[in-house]
């Protein structure tokens, strides 16, 4: 092949390290543009964490991610000018990975396009891969080296800097990609590497995270590396075939312990049959909700203002009365605020009474989703337990301090064991016509049982004059906790309470079916 007059003159040698200081990299971004390829935007960095099974009591967490450098591909002995690096090729020639290596027979040669292969008969290799110095290089159609992404035959390739492909673990544009280290292919789908599962996807990008695959959902962790067993994510445990790393929905017998899951896959503690409520590990919010203290308002925010006042006594129902309405009256004149009798915002910051505007919107803790039946109605009972001695205040629902009525009392033992019935709440609870206890025993999903079959966690219920008006814990062996009226805190009592088995509803409600 006859070369050109610029191919024909002679370069002068130049030291390698110069040569390679002036190499260009093609952006394989673009290349793949050209060639209708998408890039991922996923990235992370490459560790040897290998998957991990967790003991019963403590899941693992995924493995803390160990950046590496990508592998660097061997440079070609230079003996000429400096080369530039050509632009990324495509090409339909296979690589000819068998073929000789043409290190002793010829040179690298650089014009102002780019390096070339000079043989020593005075031809130059194009549209073809060569063995050059125990590394292969890929020639285009003018002969020209190429850099950078390379198309090839149906695969992607990658050529280093120097022109060498590259084979390894390779980092590009933010993405870890994986290349083959005995032909350089391109790796996609789910790939081992040295012991470890990797999930690379069309672009070969490898990916993190939760990741759907033909078989079902896989988690990657930040290194890239598959999950097995216990996993952590969001709040939630999660459970991965150790051998498979897919994500289990099914029942789990681990360690004499069944464990459960829903249909995302998260742990459960405790999952109620279908047409229940299901438990929660956060109350609704109330967002800015709270009651203005109008006539006939009840509860913790009408105590407090009765004690800032002087009208507070033991056997004072907290409620908005006349006798309320007057000393609002004349502690507005007195402030020269608007005499209204009303406790809005205004009001009850002039009164100055220690406690925020919204201290109604008390809300005990739930217990996490991974509590099991048995914990969630020990922590119902224990959350009511705590509150023995606390007086009675009407409408009131807590805190301790502030004191509690029954169905108060009741509503928040309910949220400790991670149960929200909404729409009943704790600022619809002091209202002046909304009565909890005939709420909670009509709440359509909760389980009614007859009392004659009454377990450890249920609600009794009591009647006055055919309508329910008291609502209490049981405790098992026909004992109680509850509250009832001013002067009497809260407490343990036998079932009857006072009431008479006569004034029982015939049923109790199961909360925790």
């Amino acid at each position: 092949m006859a070369l050109t007059s610029t191919l024909a003159r002679r370069a002068y040698p130049c030291a390698l390290t110069a040569a390679l200081s002036l190499a260009l990299i093609a952006l394989p971004a673009q290349v793949r543009a050209d060639a209708g390829e998408q890039g991922a935007a996923q990235s992370g960095a490459l560790s040897s964490a290998t998957t991990q099974s967790a003991s019963l009591t403590t899941p693992s967490s995924p493995p803390s991610p160990e950046a590496t450098d990508a592998p660097e591909p061997a440079a070609p002995n230079a003996s000429s000018e400096n080369r530039a690096g050509g632009a990324s090729s495509v090409s339909d020639e296979a690589p000819t990975m068998g073929a000789s290596d043409e290190i002793d027979s010829g040179a690298w040669m650089r014009d102002s396009v780019g390096w070339w292969w000079r043989r020593s008969d005075g031809s130059y290799p194009s549209s073809r891969w060569v063995e050059i110095g125990g590394s292969r290089y890929y020639f285009n159609a003018s002969g020209y080296m190429a850099t950078g992404w390379l198309r090839n035959s149906g695969n992607w390739f990658f050529l280093a800097p120097s022109g060498a492909l590259t084979g390894g673990w390779l980092r590009d544009g933010g993405s870890w990609y994986y290349l083959d280290p005995a032909t350089g292919v391109m790796r996609t789908g789910k790939t081992g590497v040295d012991g470890t599962w990797y999930y690379l996807d069309e672009s070969g990008a490898m990916r993190t995270g939760w990741q759907r695959l033909e078989d079902g959902w896989h988690f990657f962790a930040a290194s890239g590396a598959q999950m097995g067993g216990w996993v952590r994510d969001g709040g939630e445990w999660y459970y991965l075939d150790p051998n498979t790393g897919i994500m289990r929905t099914a029942p789990l017998e681990q360690g004499g312990r069944r464990y459960e899951f829903d249909a995302s896959g998260a742990w459960r503690g405790y999952e109620a049959p279908a047409e229940y409520l299901q438990p929660t590990d956060h109350i609704t919010g109330l967002a800015g909700a709270t009651n203005t203290l109008t006539w006939g308002m009840n509860g913790t925010k009408v105590r407090i203002a009765q004690v800032r006042l002087g009208l507070w006594h033991s056997s004072k129902l907290a409620s908005v009365d006349a006798p309320f309405v007057a000393a609002v009256k004349n502690f507005q004149q007195r402030m020269g605020l608007p005499v209204t009798g009303v406790v809005d915002e205004a009001t009850w910051d002039a009164m100055d009474t220690g406690y925020p505007w919204t201290v109604d919107q008390y809300q005990a803790t739930p217990l996490p989703l991974t509590a099991r039946r048995s914990e969630r109605i020990e922590a119902m009972i224990g959350y009511a337990w705590n509150q023995t001695g606390s007086s009675y205040t009407w409408g009131g629902a807590g805190p301790y301090d502030q004191g509690f009525d029954c169905s108060g009392l009741v509503l928040q033992s309910l949220y400790r064991a991670g149960l929200d019935p909404q729409p009943i709440d704790v600022i619809k609870h002091a209202w002046p016509s909304y009565r909890t206890s005939q709420e909670l025993y009509a709440y359509p999903y909760f389980q009614h049982v007859p009392l004659g079959q009454r377990q450890r966690g249920d609600l009794i219920f009591y009647k006055t004059g055919g309508v329910v008006t008291h609502v209490a814990i049981y405790l098992g062996d026909d004992l109680i906790v509850h509250t009832d009226w001013m002067g009497r805190p809260a407490r343990m009592q036998h079932i009857t309470a006072g009431y008479g088995w006569d004034r029982m509803t015939p049923d109790v409600v199961r909360p925790l079916p």
